[in-house]
């Protein structure tokens, strides 16, 4: 399963919990491994770890308008020369990763391009490689969302598929338990 690199706690959990069940009463549950991205870290806006609750993150809901907001407001440092350091210059090399993804380009590539033009030449580029990126998924979320009948009908089949799953997964548990009830 794809994760950024804080979820790779949650995901061992996952495994150990998995391990302990199968070896007290038989195979079950399958080890998930986790696969990291390109992108194993991608700061927020803020310096932070990027989170919807602290406002620090762009959402695919949000307009060309406010992505740019944001990014004009990521924190950066006072060096004018763009380079790619994850580990001295954190807030710079996120923006430029981000930039990199967009793009499909390497970090690298992106930093040298912009090199001495400085914190606003790469907030400028990051935000026409978001918004660009982001384009067409927006477009098809706007044309999902004048559709309510097909996004609710949509849900309930996810919802008659997931249940289902799970429904036979808890058989799969009770029967190795012998806790049929």
């Amino acid at each position: 399963m794809p994760v950024g690199r804080d979820q790779l706690p949650h995901v061992e959990l996952t495994r150990t919990i998995a391990r302990r069940f199968d070896e007290r009463y038989g195979a079950v549950f399958p080890r998930p491994e986790a696969l990291l991205s390109d992108a194993p870290v991608l700061l927020g806006t803020d310096g932070t770890k990027m989170s919807k609750s602290r406002g620090n993150a762009i959402a695919l809901a949000a307009s060309a308008d406010e992505t740019a907001r944001l990014i004009k407001g990521a924190r950066t440092d006072s060096e004018r020369r763009i380079t790619f350091d994850p580990q001295t210059r954190p807030e710079v090399s996120s923006l430029v990763l981000l930039t990199a993804l967009c793009q499909g380009r390497t970090p690298q590539q992106v930093a040298s391009e912009i090199g001495s033009a400085g914190a606003a030449a790469l907030k400028r580029a990051a935000t026409e490689a978001v918004n660009e990126y982001l384009a067409p998924i927006r477009a098809r979320r706007a044309e999902y969302a004048r559709d309510r009948g097909y996004l609710r009908e949509v849900l309930r089949e996810g919802n008659a598929q997931a249940r289902a799953v799970a429904e036979d997964t808890l058989a799969q548990v009770r029967s190795a338990m012998n806790s049929h009830y």
